[in-house]
């Protein structure tokens, strides 16, 4: 297969979600399909390689929201031409706002669209403005997508009205790029947690509440800033080699605290995913899309408010803590269900089958 990834990123940036997008694309083009990447943001086609193979030059306009939206109509139509210099089978992409040049490409070609989030209600809460002209457009750009995948089931349902294919492909990692070795036993337990500032749905203050409580217990906090105190560390923004170091130093991961301030109750994050292939029993409040509730390395709180049940945290603690045998559990799971090579090939075969339709 031929396959265009449409991103609305520069692929020179580290995200986390240009990471995964480089991940999806590797694994295609191992398994033998060619592989472009299409951005308007810079208005290029990239190879696999990220080599430019064409480039128009982008509009900046700066005159606020009116700015903005000559900009993107600009890019959308240059999007468009870009088009024109390459032959694709499908094109992938995530969710983005429509604009009717865009939309002109979606027509002549087979789509897949990514479900990585409500969108009606991520716009609602990030801008009045963009959720009102989402709300207005968003079914004219639904209408031209052939497929969807979504990351979970619970998105799923939010799509299933359109009445086209969805195939539930979680989120998944390089299983191999995470180092797991037998770790130095430490003295007391240290829980580590992986967040992005800002993002009230990690639950960061439920972590700090946890940090009070179980003063025998060490904290370290990666991706944002604070104030050290004596079992609370941060290390503020770190590379994935720079995490892993310090994830391979812990004992229990934690992941999302309280997704419910996103009206969600099912998610699969990457943070969760490094835990588990660094051999990390995990702590969390949300139904995993890949992981049961019932596994003996995973704590599944309650995805609400009152959800810090100290006397059940704790009880897990003391039961994993220095567990070889449940360490080992939770990297044999991260190798066998959490890898994006598995996960690729189950989303090649749904491409298939979505060009095979007429």
């Amino acid at each position: 297969m031929r396959i265009a990834y449409l991103i609305d990123y520069d692929l020179s940036s580290n995200s986390g979600v240009i990471q995964k997008i480089k991940q999806q694309a590797s694994q295609w083009r191992q398994k033998g399909h060619i592989v472009y990447f299409v951005s308007p943001k810079t208005m290029s086609i990239y190879d696999a390689d990220q080599n430019i193979l064409f480039q128009e030059k982008p509009l900046s306009v700066k005159f606020g929201r009116v700015g903005t939206a000559i900009n993107l109509l600009y890019n959308s139509y240059y999007a468009y031409k870009l088009f024109e210099k390459i032959e694709v089978d499908l094109i992938y992409m995530r969710y983005r706002l429509y604009m009717p040049f865009i939309n002109k490409i979606f027509e002549s070609h087979k789509v897949v669209m990514e479900i990585n989030s409500d969108d009606t209600l991520e716009y609602k809460l990030h801008s009045q403005l963009t959720h009102i002209y989402n709300h207005m457009t968003r079914s004219l750009f639904l209408r031209n997508m052939d497929a969807f995948v979504s990351v979970s089931y619970e998105l799923k349902k939010k799509f299933k009205y359109l009445n086209k294919s969805i195939e539930v492909i979680a989120n998944g990692i390089d299983v191999n790029e995470y180092h797991f070795a037998t770790r130095e036993s430490n003295e007391v337990p240290i829980l580590v947690f992986i967040g992005t500032p800002n993002q009230s749905w990690h639950g960061l203050d439920k972590i700090k509440t946890m940090v009070k409580y179980f003063r025998e217990y060490q904290f370290y906090i990666i991706g944002t800033e604070g104030e050290d105190s004596q079992n609370i560390h941060y290390f503020g923004y770190l590379s994935k080699e720079e995490a892993t170091k310090i994830i391979n130093q812990c004992d229990i991961g934690i992941g999302t605290l309280s997704l419910y301030l996103k009206g969600l109750t099912e998610a699969s994050p990457l943070k969760t995913r490094q835990y588990l292939a660094c051999g990390l029993p995990l702590i969390y409040a949300y139904n995993d899309t890949d992981v049961p509730g019932d596994v003996e390395f995973g704590l599944r709180l309650e995805n609400d408010e009152n959800n810090m049940d100290y006397q059940k945290i704790k009880k897990f603690i003391q039961k994993v803590f220095n567990n070889k045998n449940i360490s080992l559990e939770a990297r044999k799971f991260s190798e066998e269900n959490l890898g994006y090579d598995k996960k690729e090939e189950v989303r090649l075969k749904f491409f298939r089958r979505v060009l095979d339709e007429k």
